[in-house]
């Protein structure tokens, strides 16, 4: 009968430095904090979200938004309505004018080519 091989002679074995993982956890720690701190430190000139909406018949729904910009900035908010089948069955951008007041809440009157279920938001950005 034959000796088993030794398969770190056959092969060579690929030792790692004690130091590797905590080296890897360091570096990885690293650039998790510097993403964080990169993200907390953006400018959000303008934050909006949809307060509410309601389907009013088959050709208008009413999207409600809070919009918030800490600046008086001048905005423009697009939304759109979506059928039962998600596909996009009107939309609207209305520009608001630069104000005093950072929290703004909005109504949006959408037309729409058939019934939609559901008003969503596109984007809402500061004008030039």
């Amino acid at each position: 009968m034959s000796q088993p091989t030794d398969l770190h002679e056959r092969y060579g074995s690929t030792e790692r430095s004690r130091w590797f993982w905590p080296t890897i956890a360091v570096i990885g720690i690293s650039i998790g904090v510097a993403f964080a701190a990169w993200v907390g430190f953006q400018d959000r000139p303008v934050t909006a979200r949809v307060w509410a909406y309601e389907v009013k018949n088959d050709n208008l729904v009413t999207v409600t938004l809070d919009v918030v910009r800490p600046d008086p900035l001048a905005v423009r908010c697009t939304v759109y309505a979506q059928a039962e089948d998600h596909s996009i069955v009107g939309e609207k951008s209305l520009d608001l004018p630069g104000s005093t007041s950072q929290e703004q809440r909005v109504a949006i009157d959408v037309r729409t080519e058939r019934r939609a279920v559901t008003g969503v938001l596109r984007t809402c950005v500061a004008r030039d």
